[in-house]
């Protein structure tokens, strides 16, 4: 019985981590496509969930929000910080601090 246990432990581990990792591939093109829209530069290709937590979403039914952050540039000199929010697997805003422009 503990060998099945594990087993089905090991395989929730496993989908879970599948499912975050779609979820985060899910945000960085949206942050592409936000930086892409703004005329700045998406930089390190990749993004970096800050925050996690359960809200209500427009049905009133709850799910889980995951926040995650990117950094752009517009001058090539300067670091701006932008961020993604997904609700479920739905990208909900996408935003980018204010910055400089050539």
């Amino acid at each position: 019985m503990s060998k099945v246990i594990t087993i089905l432990a090991i395989g929730l581990i496993a989908y879970y981590w599948a499912y975050t990792q779609k979820l985060k591939q899910l945000a960085m093109q949206a942050g592409k496509l936000r930086c892409q829209e703004a005329g700045v530069q998406f930089l390190d290709h990749t993004v970096v969930q800050d925050k996690v937590g359960f809200v209500k979403d427009s049905r009133q039914r709850w799910c889980i929000q995951r926040e995650y952050l990117f950094d752009f540039t517009s001058t090539g000199e300067h670091r701006y910080q932008g961020k993604v929010v997904l609700q479920s697997k739905h990208i909900v805003s996408t935003e980018l601090d204010a910055f400089l422009i050539n």
